[in-house]
């Protein structure tokens, strides 16, 4: 009896503006990593900024939730869950789910002004990250199937980044809130090695940096100095496209304000998993980072 066809996994992506407009490289490779592992992602052209998680809904919390649901909306209308690249767009968009559940005069009043625009909010669409599509729809023995190029002999440092899983209650992700272990679990299954330290869960100080930047080069400092007593790190890799910058400009403001010379290339984690799956240096952008990655990579075989 012939097998039945494998079902195939259909997300709508929500990419972010921060992705799109600053460091579109990153979608690439995610985008590459999706389409090897069987998953299709659909574009949604009308999405608008998820808006941030932080400066839009403290200036603002009525248009933050309105903006969010809009989104959402667009998705309820597809019919398919939400795939975000970043961070702070999972916390928006599960944050304003959330808070419309839990509160009905702001769902009312959202609603209401959804109406107005033609768009109508139900609460129905799924919104997840990337990495939880990778660990748990996928899973970790597909990704393993794929490598063709494992990043054997890579030590690398993990940063999360604080919006990924916290507040808990939000956000209701299956990793661990105070101690994420999926990125680590990827990284293991693409042949990478995960090096643990003191300062993993420290805050990058992207969301000082504009309004206190002594605080964030303070933070950043201690993050840098931990990884580099503790660990034989060679790269940085981050899941959230805000920390990604921060941790890679940062760089240099450490070297401004406190004469800390730190030159560690900081990757995406879907970059380093489009290196195991066999995507060429050449097609990544790579020369468009910071902190160029190529000399250390090429040392390990990659082209």
């Amino acid at each position: 009896m012939a097998s039945e066809p494998e079902t195939k996994i259909v997300f709508d992506l929500f990419p972010g503006c921060v992705i799109q407009n600053r460091i579109p490289f990153i979608e690439k490779s995610a985008r590459f990593v999706f389409e090897k592992l069987g998953v299709q992602l659909e574009d949604v052209p009308d999405y608008g900024c998820c808006p941030d998680p932080v400066g839009v809904q403290s200036t603002d919390h009525q248009t933050w939730l309105t903006l969010g649901a809009r989104n959402l909306s667009l998705s309820e209308k597809s019919g398919n869950p939400i795939v975000s690249l970043c961070n702070g767009c999972t916390e928006t968009l599960r944050g304003v789910k959330y808070e419309l559940e839990k509160h009905p005069h702001e769902r009312e009043l959202v609603v209401d002004r959804l109406k107005k625009v033609g768009k109508t909010y139900e609460g129905t669409s799924e919104v997840k990250h990337f990495l939880e599509v990778l660990h748990d729809d996928i899973g970790l023995d597909k990704i393993k199937a794929l490598v063709v190029k494992p990043l054997t002999d890579l030590k690398v440092a993990v940063h999360v980044g604080c919006h990924y899983s916290r507040p808990s209650e939000m956000m209701q992700t299956a990793d661990d809130a105070m101690n994420p272990y999926y990125p680590d679990d990827i990284l293991r299954a693409i042949g990478a090695t995960p090096t643990p330290y003191q300062e993993s869960q420290m805050c990058c100080g992207s969301g000082t940096a504009r309004h206190n930047p002594d605080a964030a080069n303070g933070m950043l400092k201690r993050k840098f100095e931990s990884i580099l007593e503790e660990t034989e790190a060679q790269v940085l890799a981050a899941n959230c496209p805000s920390c990604y910058q921060q941790l890679e400009v940062g760089q240099r403001a450490l070297r401004k304000a406190y004469g800390m010379d730190v030159k560690m290339p900081v990757l995406y984690i879907t970059e380093l998993i489009a290196l195991a799956f066999g995507m060429p240096m050449a097609d990544m952008g790579l020369k468009f980072h910071q902190i160029k990655p190529v000399k250390l990579l090429k040392s390990l075989g990659f082209e």
